[in-house]
């Protein structure tokens, strides 16, 4: 048992022995926690208040989408279900098909007159008594099959007059040291012609071999020396040209003559496109 102290009792004494009571704050010191008995430990900081919660997505479990909305009589969906705004018509990109229609229009425009060209072309052949002549429904290759030469291209215009022909049984008589001959040919026939007033000559011979090399080889290699030609369907003592070209199993020489050395071009030109369109008109035969 304690004893009181003698003299005027000191504040907060408490004769029971038990802790003080209690005094109030120092106003003075912040944050000096209201109960000088415990012991103050500062507490965690304040956490941020916590955001609130998202808005539903659609991947929500439950949420509707067009909860909110209004689908009109048009198939349109409205927000809030407010009145539809103004219709308006979807617009379409026009793309520009006229290069397209340009390239077919001149794809077809050359495909006819191409077909114009070539029906053309097969209507002279055997309108124009030209130099395949009757000879165009694969007869026997005679002569007598061929007639006076007229021949119709663009602006070229060139005729002459048959003056006469011979049937070859062998390649032995329009060749020298069976140089034809030994090279397969077999028979052919020879016609002469004459134009520009006889002042150019013209010797043609279509030679027949017995397989289309042979008769390309023997083109290709041919010579004046190795055919044998009768100078009176020529002009004697003159120099002349000679073309030749091959078709299938055919061989077509054209030797030319001119009078007088002014007219060499024109004989040229008689003898290029002669033994062209005889070359072109054995394409049918066979």
């Amino acid at each position: 048992m304690s004893v009181p102290p003698s003299g005027p009792t000191p504040p907060g004494y408490d004769p029971t022995g038990a802790a003080p009571p209690p005094s109030p704050p120092d106003p003075a010191a912040p944050g000096a926690p209201s109960d000088p008995v415990a012991a103050w430990r500062p507490g965690p900081p304040a956490e941020d208040p916590a955001p609130p919660d998202p808005a539903p997505t659609a991947s929500a479990p439950g949420w509707n989408p067009y909860a909110s909305r209004t689908e009109w009589a048009d198939g349109r969906v409205g927000e809030g279900g407010g009145t539809p705004p103004a219709w308006q018509r979807r617009v379409r990109i026009r793309r520009r098909r006229w290069p397209v229609l340009l390239g077919v229009s001149a794809t077809c425009v050359l495909l006819i007159l191409a077909g114009v060209v070539v029906v053309g072309l097969l209507w002279i052949r055997s309108a124009a008594p030209g130099a395949a002549g009757d000879d165009i429904n694969h007869g026997p290759l005679r002569q007598s099959n061929y007639h006076d030469w007229h021949f119709r291209l663009d602006d070229v215009k060139l005729d002459a007059t048959k003056t006469g022909g011979r049937d070859l049984r062998s390649c032995g008589p329009v060749e020298r040291a069976r140089s034809l001959t030994a090279q397969g040919c077999r028979s052919g026939i020879e016609l002469d012609y004459r134009t520009a007033g006889d002042r150019i000559r013209l010797e043609q011979f279509v030679l027949v071999f017995d397989t289309a090399a042979h008769a390309k080889k023997a083109g290709r290699d041919l010579t004046g020396d190795q055919l044998r030609l009768r100078r009176s369907t020529l002009h004697p003592h003159v120099e002349g040209t000679m073309v030749q070209q091959s078709t299938k199993q055919y061989l077509v020489v054209t030797v030319g003559t001119a009078a007088d050395r002014a007219d060499d071009h024109r004989r040229d030109t008689f003898v290029h496109y002669a033994n062209a369109d005889m070359a072109a008109a054995m394409i049918w035969r066979d």
